[in-house]
């Protein structure tokens, strides 16, 4: 799978959104559904990773453990929670929360803790594109 690509277009989203939030889950086949943060339409709960999943029986898996969620910021401790409740296998991050916190509101727990406390381990891993995704911060 190429991360890069898919952050990209999650970085895309985030501009088109005028957030600097955007999110992609991608299926084994390379089918996607994607969405960005709407919170200043539809409320507090409507993060880009919350859309997306969503979204989610668009796609085309067997079981939700195959999708690979790419977001441009690490997610909240609520948006961890949902991605690990749809059973989502995988989690690719730009910026972290320490860096989105600089920019404004944040709960501080990172990604891996709240999956430290579920009954499987999400694969997590961030800093793809980092400075790009930063980016989108300075320029909303």
């Amino acid at each position: 799978m190429d991360i890069e690509f898919w952050m990209k277009m999650a970085i895309d989203l985030a501009k088109e959104s005028k957030t600097p939030y955007g999110a992609i889950i991608v299926d084994p086949e390379g089918q996607h559904v994607s969405a960005y943060n709407t919170t200043i339409h539809d409320g507090a709960v409507a993060h880009a990773e919350i859309n997306a999943i969503q979204k989610m029986k668009q796609l085309d898996y067997d079981r939700a453990e195959e999708l690979t969620l790419i977001t441009t910021v690490e997610p909240c401790p609520m948006c961890m929670s949902a991605i690990i409740w749809a059973g989502i296998g995988e989690v690719i991050y730009g910026c972290d929360i320490p860096t989105a916190a600089n920019y404004g509101k944040q709960i501080n727990i990172r990604s891996k803790a709240v999956a430290a406390e579920a009954w499987y381990a999400p694969i997590i891993s961030g800093g793809v594109l980092e400075e790009e995704c930063q980016k989108l911060f300075d320029s909303n």
